[in-house]
């Protein structure tokens, strides 16, 4: 019977700890989304150092929490999110400041922040 206490322990230690790990990428993913919707306001309006200064931000804050990113998702998801940070960094800081090319770079990384959060919950879609 104590084998049964502890694996039930266990398996309830283990949904807590993946519920924390969802709520806690929910609300980082919730923070990197709304600088970068910052950032792409700051374009729509020419301002383009502060939109840069957003966006650095932003990669800033994913690069703080890259170890703990790469331990707990696929790194295939976390490599395309920072490979797609540079692509927009490099529009904000090239010269030719090309407000559509960047937004499609910043929607394309808004909907990969999403994804990303989307495919830790425990659907049947996940699941499956």
């Amino acid at each position: 019977m104590k084998r049964l206490y502890v694996s039930a322990a266990l398996i309830a230690l283990l949904a807590a700890l993946s519920g924390l790990h969802i709520w806690h990428l929910n609300d980082f993913a919730g923070q990197l989304t709304a600088l970068l919707t910052k950032a792409q306001e700051q374009v729509e309006q020419e301002n383009w150092e502060e939109a840069a200064r957003l966006t650095h931000e932003a990669r800033s804050r994913w690069m703080d929490h890259e170890s703990y990113l790469h331990i707990t998702l696929r790194h295939a998801d976390t490599d395309a999110i920072q490979i797609s940070m540079d692509e927009a960094l490099a529009f904000l800081e090239g010269g030719e400041q090309q407000p559509a090319e960047y937004a499609a770079v910043n929607a394309r990384l808004l909907t990969q922040l999403g994804l990303l959060v989307e495919a830790e919950f425990p659907t049947l879609t996940n699941i499956l």
